[in-house]
């Protein structure tokens, strides 16, 4: 025990989840893990010092950062869970660094990158406040920088806004509605284009195709037309969670920008028509991008 604490002091906790999967690996591969433990760890510790500094990361190997801070983390909370304990879901290093600057207003932050660990932080909340240890309804740090541009008389894309709009209206704020001056003041800046913030357009709407939504209604309906799809962060096998279809339904789908689509049971309950988990996002997902903004959801038999 010593030793693993010892381990995870110098590792961090990507080391540790590697030093854990590797314990079998002693004798002669027991070097090459560590040397490549290590490598890892610093690499994400030079991404976090990135971040801190305000300066552009490689996504890429953030996101992968934070996949293994976040698994080692899951995988403390749930031996904690196991000893009759309750614990808190946590946000990796990586993305507590990424959400310290996007609850900044830091426009120079890359886009998915910021929005892939706000879902991560809205699931955390979601499950915290399920659990009885956190607030519910809280904003999260993506959209206290929207309230922090909006401080300052920048704009604020409109697709930005929308969620925004939703999370400040549950938390029974103001919103985030309007693209300057004071939040809450009730002043109505000029309208700003879309091209103002590039890395983050104005959803899509559905394609004329797209049947009427019919929440809850049978097997082959689209509920929640024109609604965005995104991952929960959640491991396992594909799955999808839903605040719409009740858990055990079964849903479809469909990535309408590259024609993939997945068929997944909905396991859980979230804060939106669906979430996919990560194994059922990397099966309709478009490289690079963590948000499906035209998508098809159909409820199947």
């Amino acid at each position: 025990m010593i030793q693993m604490r010892r381990a995870r002091t110098v590792l961090g906790a990507a080391g540790l989840l590697a030093v854990i999967g590797g314990a079998a690996a002693c004798g002669s591969g027991g070097e090459r893990v560590a040397g490549q433990v290590a490598a890892e760890s610093s690499a994400c510790a030079r991404i976090h010092g990135q971040l801190a500094a305000g300066q552009a990361v490689d996504v890429g190997a953030a996101q992968q950062c934070d996949q293994v801070e976040f698994g080692a983390l899951e995988n403390e909370r749930q031996a904690a869970r196991a000893a009759g304990e309750k614990p808190a879901m946590r946000n990796s290093a990586t993305c507590e660094a990424v959400n310290a600057r996007a609850a900044r207003g830091d426009a120079t932050l890359d886009f998915n990158l910021a929005f892939h660990c706000r879902q991560r932080e809205r699931f955390a909340n979601t499950v915290n406040a399920q659990n009885g240890v956190g607030e519910p309804n809280k904003v999260t740090s993506l959209c206290l920088g929207v309230r922090a541009r909006k401080a300052r008389g920048e704009a604020v894309d409109p697709f930005v806004r929308s969620f925004c709009d939703k999370e400040e209206a549950a938390a029974g704020g103001a919103g985030t509605g309007g693209q300057g001056g004071q939040a809450g003041a009730g002043q109505t800046a000029a309208p700003t284009p879309a091209a103002s913030a590039p890395a983050a357009p104005s959803a899509s709407p559905a394609p004329p195709s797209t049947p009427p939504a019919s929440n809850g209604a049978g097997a082959g309906s689209v509920v929640c037309a024109g609604s965005t799809v995104t991952l929960s962060g959640e491991s396992g096998a594909p799955a999808a969670s839903s605040n719409t279809l009740p858990i055990g339904s079964r849903v479809k789908v469909t990535n309408l920008d590259n024609g993939k689509s997945t068929t997944v049971r909905v396991t859980s309950v979230s804060g939106s028509c669906t979430l996919l988990n990560n194994a059922a996002f990397e099966q309709v997902r478009e490289p690079g991008k963590f948000l499906i903004r035209r998508a098809r959801i159909e409820r199947v038999a």
